[in-house]
């Protein structure tokens, strides 16, 4: 069962996020499938849905405590150049058609971690939240989506550079839209360090053994996404990922599950 914690991150979750995905190629292709199960909605430069969700992922990246919290699932469109949609909170697009989506925004990256949260932290130091600048390019070929982004912390919060890459298969059925599929994430030395690195002084102050990391893949993951068209202004969506830790952050003395599940579920109203 998983842990359902204080509601101080209840609210700051509330507050900041406007919005959540359940990893970020899965955020995406959510939005993507909501939009693509609405084939009636008429030509305005704005288009806006939001609703109420909930929220589940990893305490921290390892832990075996989950965090479940409510929040408020948006996505905002104005002319099909700028959005914000789940974490991205603001972005661009360069180009933007049938075939290609590369763009920029700003995202907000919610991972962090307090050493009061784990015995087994003490000693290891807190980890903030963070705002990160990201760049992406997805491109649709039939039924298939590739995507892949990079994403850098530019808050200086120790949470260095992260990279996805995954490809996607949709697959309409009346109101219902499917997606499936596999992906990667890779991350640089100093986002391997923050969360799973232990120095010798770490080592000496929380008791876990020393532990080098490099920069490499983080992981493998799995994803699944689901929508449906309740009615014309009605949506509801749901997406879950699977992912296995491998490389240095499996072997890790701070992570205590290589499986990791991340979800959420929200309904969402169609403004404009």
């Amino acid at each position: 069962m998983p842990t359902i914690h204080a509601p101080r991150r209840a609210l700051l979750a509330l507050a900041l996020l406007l919005g959540t995905p359940a990893g970020w190629a899965a955020d995406n292709a959510a939005a993507d499938a909501a939009a693509t199960a609405d084939k009636t909605t008429p030509a305005s430069n704005w288009k806006i849905s939001a609703g109420p969700g909930i929220y589940v992922a990893p305490d921290f990246p390892g832990a075996r405590s989950t965090l479940v919290y409510p929040i408020v699932y948006q996505d905002i469109d104005y002319g099909g150049r700028f959005f914000s949609r789940g974490f991205d909170l603001l972005g661009v697009y360069a180009l933007n058609n049938d075939v290609w989506q590369i763009g920029a925004d700003f995202q907000f990256d919610p991972t962090w971690r307090r050493s009061k949260d784990d015995r087994r932290l003490n000693g290891l130091g807190d980890v903030n939240m963070t705002m990160r600048a990201r760049a992406f390019a997805q491109a649709q070929v039939s039924f298939i989506t590739f995507s892949a982004d990079v994403a850098q912390d530019i808050a200086g919060q120790g949470q260095g550079l992260v990279a996805n890459g995954d490809v996607l298969f949709s697959l309409p059925a009346g109101k219902w839209l499917f997606t499936l599929g596999p992906g990667v994430t890779w991350t640089n030395g100093k986002y391997m360090q923050t969360f799973f690195g232990v120095t010798a002084d770490q080592s000496a102050r929380s008791g876990l053994p020393t532990h080098a990391v490099d920069a490499g893949l983080r992981e493998w993951h799995a994803n699944g996404i689901v929508s449906y068209e309740i009615s014309h202004d009605w949506s509801a969506l749901g997406s879950l990922t699977f992912a296995r830790l491998r490389g240095d952050a499996a072997s890790s003395p701070v992570a205590e599950r290589r499986q990791q599940w991340t979800a959420m579920a929200a309904v969402t109203y169609k403004f404009r």
